[in-house]
């Protein structure tokens, strides 16, 4: 099946829309944010709390592929309306890019939420203020937290 592309100077400003947020997605240098919420309920010293496994899941590569559920189900950058109502996409862990962290305290960008959805469960949604969002969700599982969907930056005028 061919995907139309519907119009083109809109897939030329996005484009260039990700090409101008790539570089605070996945910059190696800066200040790493300390102000990770915490999942209520997770008060066991046993478990791996959200709050450490999100900050090693940023800072260290190796970790970050562990704990990535491959082939990662989700969306590649600006997919087409057709991809995005009906389509199926997977990452594989070969041509994974390292997701690297943004400083949420100095970030003019992006604005982070996070949605615990039920036990085990968490939602992040990175939203420019314009609409365009990166959507991932972590899920507890028998190894701990991990990357289990990841939807590059895509329009998301009407919301999640």
């Amino acid at each position: 099946m061919q995907f139309k592309i519907m119009n083109k100077n809109l897939v030329s400003a996005v484009l260039f829309l990700g090409i101008l947020v790539s570089p605070f997605l996945f910059s190696c240098g800066g200040k790493k944010a300390e102000n990770v919420v915490e999942i209520p309920g997770e008060n066991s010293n046993d478990d791996e709390g959200f709050g450490e496994f999100y900050k090693r899941f940023h800072q260290d590569p190796e970790f970050q592929l562990e704990r990535i559920t491959f082939p990662l189900r989700g969306l590649p950058m600006m997919a087409d309306s057709m991809l995005l109502k009906y389509g199926e996409h997977y990452y594989e862990k070969d041509g994974w890019k390292i997701l690297q962290e943004v400083d949420w305290d100095t970030s003019k960008t992006f604005v982070r939420t996070l949605e615990p959805t039920g036990i085990g469960i968490v939602n992040e949604y990175i939203c420019t203020h314009d609409k365009f969002c990166i959507s991932r969700r972590f899920a507890k599982l028998h190894n701990g937290w991990n990357l289990i969907y990841y939807e590059d930056l895509n329009y998301r005028g009407g919301g999640f």
